[in-house]
């Protein structure tokens, strides 16, 4: 998997990489693979992820903010520091647990090991 759109050479807060516009979801891709990604993503108040189904496994990292991760069964509630993986071809939507705040997260889809 090759890395991109990352410092080279100072680091820098893995959340000020990207920044939401009210109203708007921003990403930046942080790699270049055909078979898996890495996204980090930002999301305005308000704004969410419809039901998805991936068909590789999906580890969510959350940066910033509280979200609800609404899977077939349960919801799972997280916040900033959080990991939660979902397996491939899992339904799961994303939401942030406080309609007027934003959230961050890193989106990691990787191949399942079959």
């Amino acid at each position: 998997m090759g890395l991109r759109n990352i410092p080279t050479e100072t680091p820098a807060q893995l959340a000020s990489l990207v920044t939401a516009r009210p109203g708007m979801v921003a990403s930046r891709s942080l790699t270049r693979d055909a078979d898996s990604s890495m996204t980090l993503l930002a999301f305005s108040a308000g704004e969410s992820v419809s039901e998805e189904v991936y068909p590789q496994d999906v580890m969510y990292y959350l940066v910033e903010g509280r979200v609800t991760v609404t899977l077939p069964q349960r919801c799972v509630d997280m916040q900033a520091g959080d990991v939660l993986c979902v397996p491939a071809g899992v339904p799961s939507a994303v939401a942030g647990a406080d309609s007027a705040a934003g959230f961050k997260l890193l989106q990691v889809a990787v191949p399942t090991n079959k």
